[in-house]
């Protein structure tokens, strides 16, 4: 009796750990095929939300591409409305001066440098070169500006008055122009300098070839020719 009973005492704990074994082996199952499910389902979210940052950056490089190439196209059309002015100009002084130079007469060494800096824009098509070299002009101006400023004889000349006239239409003409090109300058150089067109601009992007393009220069002032309007300078000749 004795022997059944300890029996009875020791099997009855062997069947229930051997019936909760049972039991807790599928929901071990379940439990890693369901953490094999959530695993596949969070690395398909990654490579989704890769894929679609992937595609946003490529729309972006193509768009900003777009918007560079027609503003790089703009600003060549303000360029050229520039030019057109300052051909203008640039053509206007030394006939002017010319047609007076029976009795007047420049300084020398700044007329010299003029005529140099006039001869090297008209011998180039760059914007960048052209810009330079108008804003050297602008300086070379100033400078005959300063030199000489005060001539009332000159005022109660016809021809000298009409010269002074058309050289100062010419330079309000070319102020404008100035305005509106360095207005789109201002908008390419920015489009160009911020992210993330700057690294499309540079590096390109995802084997996208790098858009190259370089910022613009803008006209500048001179302090004297912000304080003056620049006019043919002249003395009389004695």
């Amino acid at each position: 009796m004795v022997e059944v009973s300890v029996e009875g005492e020791v099997a009855a704990p062997e069947e229930e750990l051997v019936d909760k074994f049972n039991i807790c082996q599928p929901c071990e199952r379940e439990t890693r095929g369901l953490l094999a499910r959530t695993g596949i389902k969070v690395a398909v979210g990654l490579v989704l939300i890769i894929v679609i940052i992937l595609g946003i950056m490529y729309g972006m490089y193509v768009s900003g591409y777009n918007a560079v190439q027609a503003k790089d196209e703009s600003v060549k059309k303000l360029a050229a409305d520039v030019d057109t002015q300052l051909q203008r100009r640039y053509d206007l002084i030394p006939n002017l001066v010319s047609s007076v130079k029976g009795y007047m007469q420049f300084e020398q060494q700044t007329l010299e440098r003029i005529t140099q800096l006039r001869s090297q824009w008209m011998a180039t098509s760059d914007t960048s070169q052209r810009v330079s070299l108008s804003n050297q002009i602008e300086e070379a101006l100033s400078k005959i500006i300063l030199t000489y400023e005060n001539y009332p004889e000159l005022k109660s000349d016809r021809t000298v008055t009409r010269l002074m006239d058309e050289i100062a239409g010419t330079e309000n003409r070319i102020s404008v122009a100035r305005t509106y090109y360095n207005d789109g300058v201002r908008d390419f150089n920015i489009h160009l300098r911020t992210f993330p067109n700057n690294i499309f601009n540079e590096n390109g992007f995802l084997g996208a070839k790098a858009w190259g393009y370089i910022v613009y220069p803008q006209y500048s002032a001179t302090q004297n020719a912000q304080n003056t309007v620049p006019q043919v300078n002249l003395t009389l000749a004695q």
